[in-house]
């Protein structure tokens, strides 16, 4: 019997332990914040820039765990050496390679921000580690930025053109001489360089191939090679905008019906609104041609357009082909995927067109004086009738002037003839009636109002400076904007000018501006980013490196914005 009570005594004490430890392991474990330090290396084989080096491997030790698949993504030799193979163990890896070491050549051993640790922490910036076959190490270095919203991890490789024509050297092709990543802040160094004229390209390498994948990588070009020379062997500033490169024709998805005199027409992507040659719509059996009355984007996107037909006949299939329509990227569509087929509708169209007025909600406050008045409507309208019914007119009620400009049948800008009046409250009016689409849709006889009060004086205030340029004589207009980043729904300012000189930002309200600038150098009006193949250079372009806090009524003078 005291045996049986002290199995129990036993049993009841191994009971309560269990329990006991059960319920510590269901507590929150103790711990400080969690980790967000990037990884970092702590020693490499060999040694930065050590002399006569005739290994066949590295080693590198970090302070972390490391994801190792993003290690072997982001490893990269300069000049290459071929297949790598990796080792770990624990927080050290080895990576041998089995090609020979050229003879005075400096390698450079680069690792890239894409490394993660076990917690997903980058690295900060990219890593290298020269050394050098022969006695000396190379010692040029070309710096810069990737300017992006995203431009962390952006590959940026370097060309060696001493030895091959410019002309043929296609990033699609030809893997890089040199190369290296962006760390957080788009900042990027290539080191350790031998003189000689460099090719720069920025590349979003998706397939961590190092090449250039047209259509799948954005990229980004300089404004011009780059010369290393002894006297000169440290080249800053280099400036990279990211783009992407659409070689793709668009092409007509679809035409449908919406009623017996208006087609909605889809297409594969945004297409550029304007040169556009014509539109023939044709029944298929009888081949006698459909008149089209009028066409028009939709505002929002451009992926869609609408048809406006005389009366299409119920049961007839019709085929709309377009003639002379692009992307935005110039692509033009072909033949035949630039037709599609649609049926006549029985439907009539009884519905009324209708309006808003963007940026111009009933009561607004503070509009620019320089600003414009944008209608967009629904449908296609007459533009004749309605302009007869428009008016804009201040507080006493004289009628402003202005000019008005049509995109299409859709929309419409009007332009007043001079600027308007500080402080001023203004009507927006529209007699009813004369919105009318082509059905002859229209409303009754009312007249739509809306006032807005443009902005007061005392909230107002000017940025000015000077823009110079490091090249001489260089040509084109330059091209300024200045952008409200506190308050983005304020239209940003842009400012033309004819060559370097004085500059003036008038009429701004109060908050943080961003300044930028392009020299257009080919007159298009826009930027151009140049092309990686065949070779166009990009176009050149400025940011200021602060962000300027204006406040009212204390203008800012003495800006500085330089080209170089």
């Amino acid at each position: 019997m005291q045996v049986v009570l002290n199995f129990i005594k036993v049993a009841v004490v191994l009971c309560l332990i269990t329990i006991t430890f059960n319920c510590a392991g269901i507590q929150s474990p103790s711990g400080g914040p969690p980790d967000t330090t990037p990884p970092k290396i702590i020693n490499t084989y060999p040694a930065p820039r050590t002399l006569n080096y005739h290994d066949n491997k590295f080693s590198f030790s970090f302070d972390k765990y490391i994801d190792r698949r993003t290690l072997q993504e982001s490893f990269f030799v300069s000049p290459s050496l071929g297949e790598l193979e990796f080792n770990w163990d624990g927080k050290d890896v080895e990576i041998s390679f089995t090609d020979s070491l050229r003879i005075n050549t400096t390698y450079i051993v680069t690792i890239g921000t894409d490394v993660v640790d076990t917690r997903k922490n980058r690295m900060a910036e990219s890593f290298s580690l020269p050394f050098s076959t022969g006695e000396t190490i190379d010692s040029a270095s070309i710096a810069g930025v990737v300017i992006d919203d995203k431009p962390t991890g952006v590959m940026i490789f370097a060309y060696q053109l001493d030895k091959r024509n410019p002309d043929t050297l296609n990033p699609s092709r030809v893997k890089p001489d040199y190369l290296t990543q962006t760390g957080k802040d788009g900042t990027f160094l290539l080191p350790y360089l031998a003189y000689g004229k460099y090719r720069l390209i920025a590349v979003r390498d998706e397939y961590k191939n190092l090449f250039y994948d047209v259509q799948t990588d954005q990229y980004g070009v300089c404004n011009d090679d780059i010369n290393l020379i002894y006297q000169v062997p440290k080249f800053t500033g280099v400036q990279f905008r990211m783009t992407e490169d659409d070689t793709t024709a668009p092409f007509l998805s679809s035409a449908r019906t919406i009623d017996d005199s208006h087609v909605l027409l889809r297409f594969s992507e945004t297409m550029y609104p304007t040169d556009i040659d014509s539109v023939i719509i044709v029944d298929t059996l009888t081949n006698t041609q459909l008149k089209m009355r009028d066409f028009s984007f939709d505002v929002s996107s451009r992926l869609d357009a609408q048809l406006v037909t005389d009366q299409q006949e119920v049961g007839r299939i019709y085929r709309v082909t377009l003639f002379g329509f692009k992307d935005f990227h110039g692509n033009a569509m072909r033949v035949p995927t630039n037709r599609a087929d649609f049926n006549g509708s029985s439907t009539s169209d009884t519905s009324r067109p209708t309006f808003e007025i963007k940026g111009f909600g009933n009561n607004a406050k503070n509009i620019s004086i320089d600003d414009t008045i944008r209608f967009v409507f629904s449908e296609a309208i007459r533009i004749k009738s309605f302009e007869s019914g428009f008016s804009l007119k201040d507080s006493s009620k004289k009628k402003i002037e202005g000019i008005f400009k049509w995109q299409d049948s859709r929309e419409f800008f009007f332009f007043p003839t001079f600027l308007l009046a500080l402080g001023m409250q203004y009507n927006i009016s529209l007699i009813m009636d004369s919105l009318i689409d082509y059905s002859g849709n229209s409303y009754k006889d009312s007249t739509f109002t809306t006032r807005f009060q443009t902005v007061e004086e005392k909230m107002l205030s000017s940025i000015s400076g000077i823009v110079s340029d490091e090249v001489k004589d260089a040509k084109g207009k330059i091209y300024l904007t200045a952008v409200n980043a506190a308050k983005k729904e304020i239209k940003p300012k842009v400012q033309i000018i004819d060559s370097v000189g004085h500059f003036k930002f008038d009429h701004l309200i109060e908050g943080k501006y961003i300044l930028s600038g392009f020299l257009d150098a080919d007159s298009s009006g826009v930027y151009n980013f140049g092309k990686p193949f065949p070779y166009q250079p990009a176009e050149r372009f400025v940011i200021y490196p602060d962000t300027l806090k204006l406040r009212a009524r204390w203008p800012l003078e003495g800006v500085s914005i330089r080209f170089k």
